[in-house]
């Protein structure tokens, strides 16, 4: 429905990590706005990635038959509701030297960036979803945002995936009460009111700043002066976040009160940071984000399964039936947290489609068989259409498992409008998933 004469406020804000963040539009907020004027705007792409830790039980992962005749598996079949919209693959690898045996942090180093990371020193590659970022990012709040349910910082089997430059890790953020207070600010609820003065203020806080680091940089050394520099850079960021956000216009929220924490319950605290995620896409405060269902070689158990062992424990399963088996519980658990997730994106409308829609989101595990450390023949997803350019409801099988993952990337970033020519390992793109 299109409103002619009504307009809407368009300079209402929302504070967050001290600065104030702004909301996309709505239709009705702009007046005289015809439909076609909306039909011929390109809709927003956004990519996402959800990965889980320590793989699958592949015979109970890998669907039946091939192409559009694909039948689910049972770690699948909860995502069997969304099967339109998504595109199961296997025979995909992230393995960029064979030579060396797979370990944790090598998977999780080398997963979204395609390089073998340097023994004794963090050296590896940007990521995909950085370089995503160094695009999409200049529209939004938040360039990306890094999440988790466990603490990824810090430890080789801690850092997380993400590389912003070959020797930048960047942390993740487990708390959902922080990650609420990041994006909205630190009132009990998402609140707009009186967000315009708090912009005021952040904006001269900034400029104080500003200049009273250009007079300290007269006095220090070049050492000093790098690191000086590298403040500055952050301080630009909050300040690009200020711009963005009083070119923002506004929209209603759904209401959602600040969490005390992260709950007791792990499928509680997935959900919740799926709600958040939601929030923040819906509000256009970012257009890529990473979220990782827990730390690598994660020791968090499941009772919610009648499952009493840790995860890591179960993953070197070394074929044993009773660990199989409940690896292909919580692979179908998994598989049960990430259809809520795609629920909400697509219940809510943009448009003509849904969020989901004008989404692209991988969803995958780092390791395959992972009594191995295999990352040969990855179980990879890849939901959402990213505004029309994915056709989904097939399984893509690709021959034997010397096709690199990093292949797959360049097609997404291709498809958000991202174009790249090469990324750690790839040798091209995937042509078979073009609609």
């Amino acid at each position: 429905m299109f409103v002619e004469k009504k307009h809407l406020p368009r300079r209402t804000f929302l504070r967050g990590a001290g600065v104030c963040l702004g909301l996309p539009l709505l239709e009705a907020m702009v007046p005289a706005l015809t439909a076609e004027k909306l039909t011929a705007a390109a809709p927003v792409r956004r990519l996402g990635f959800v990965i889980y830790p320590l793989g699958v039980d592949q015979d109970r992962w890998r669907p039946a038959g091939e192409g559009a005749n694909f039948q689910f598996s049972e770690a699948l079949a909860p995502l069997a509701p969304h099967r339109g919209k998504m595109v199961v693959m296997s025979g995909l690898s992230s393995d960029p030297d064979r030579s060396k045996a797979g370990f944790h942090d090598r998977a999780l180093a080398s997963f979204l960036t395609g390089v073998e990371p340097a023994k004794g020193k963090v050296q590896v590659g940007i990521s995909v979803d950085q370089l995503a970022a160094r695009t999409l990012g200049k529209d939004t709040p938040f360039a990306s945002l890094e999440l988790s349910t466990e603490n990824n910082n810090g430890g080789a089997a801690h850092v997380g995936p993400v590389f912003k430059s070959a020797t930048t890790p960047l942390p993740f953020e487990y708390n959902p009460r922080r990650v609420f207070e990041r994006l909205f600010g630190e009132g009990g609820r998402i609140d707009p009111v009186a967000a315009a003065a708090r912009d005021a203020a952040d904006r001269s806080s900034l400029d104080s700043v500003t200049e009273r680091i250009a007079e300290l940089k007269l006095r220090l050394g070049a050492a000093d002066r790098r690191k000086l520099d590298e403040y500055v850079e952050s301080i630009r960021d909050v300040e690009r976040r200020i711009q963005v956000a009083a070119q923002k216009r506004p929209m209603d929220l759904p209401a959602m009160a600040r969490p005390a924490g992260a709950p007791d319950s792990w499928p509680e605290h997935v959900k919740l940071m799926f709600d958040l995620q939601t929030l923040a896409v819906q509000a256009d405060l970012t257009r890529v984000w990473t979220f990782m269902y827990a730390r690598e070689a994660t020791s968090i158990n499941y009772p919610h399964l009648g499952i009493s062992m840790g995860h890591h424990e179960i993953s070197h399963h070394n074929f044993e039936k009773d660990k199989l088996d409940a690896l292909a519980k919580i692979n179908v658990d998994q598989s049960r947290l990430f259809a809520y997730f795609l629920s909400k994106l697509d219940a809510i409308k943009e448009g003509g489609s849904t969020l989901l829609d004008h989404s692209l989101i991988l969803y995958g595990s780092n390791l395959s068989v992972p009594t191995s450390h295999s990352q040969r023949d990855l179980p990879i997803i890849l939901a959402g259409g990213a505004a029309g350019r994915i056709a989904g409801g097939r399984y893509l099988k690709f021959p034997g498992d010397e096709t690199p993952l990093t292949n797959l990337y360049l097609t997404m970033l291709d498809k958000v409008g991202v174009p790249t020519e090469k990324l750690g390992d790839s040798t091209g793109r995937l042509n078979r998933l073009e609609v």
